[in-house]
């Protein structure tokens, strides 16, 4: 077998299990900034913003999650097992989180806000924690 022969196959199965374990390493839709109007993601103590960071973390103004299990719920909805911190309290929730075709994020069943259904914008301006 040739030199090259052997770099092709090398190369040929280091492609096969870059595509096998890209979904893992990828961000997933519903992460970035959010807010529930486009002048909320300009004012940095708006509490009504929100970010969903690596996958499984969620901060609102007072409120910390960690989701602990995320399973796909369709095509562009997820249901959560969040673990809570907010106000001194600890808390758990399950949320429904999807994108609609309009590229919202609606969440329903939430852990902050008086409602069971949130509507946010993404935020082109992203916020370092």
């Amino acid at each position: 077998m040739s030199v090259a022969t052997r770099i092709a196959m090398v190369l040929s199965l280091a492609a096969a299990l870059a595509d096998e374990c890209a979904p893992a390493w990828a961000a997933q839709p519903y992460e970035g900034f959010w807010a529930s109007t486009k002048k909320d993601c300009r004012d940095q103590d708006s509490a009504n913003r929100m970010s969903i960071e690596g996958g499984n973390r969620l901060y609102w103004y007072e409120t910390r999650c960690r989701a602990g299990e995320i399973t796909a719920d369709g095509k562009q909805s997820w249901k959560m097992r969040l673990a809570c911190e907010g106000e001194g309290e600890k808390f758990r929730s399950t949320p429904r989180v999807s994108i609609a075709a309009d590229g919202r994020l609606v969440m329903q069943n939430g852990p902050v806000g008086q409602a069971k259904h949130q509507t946010y914008v993404r935020c082109e301006i992203a916020r370092k924690r």
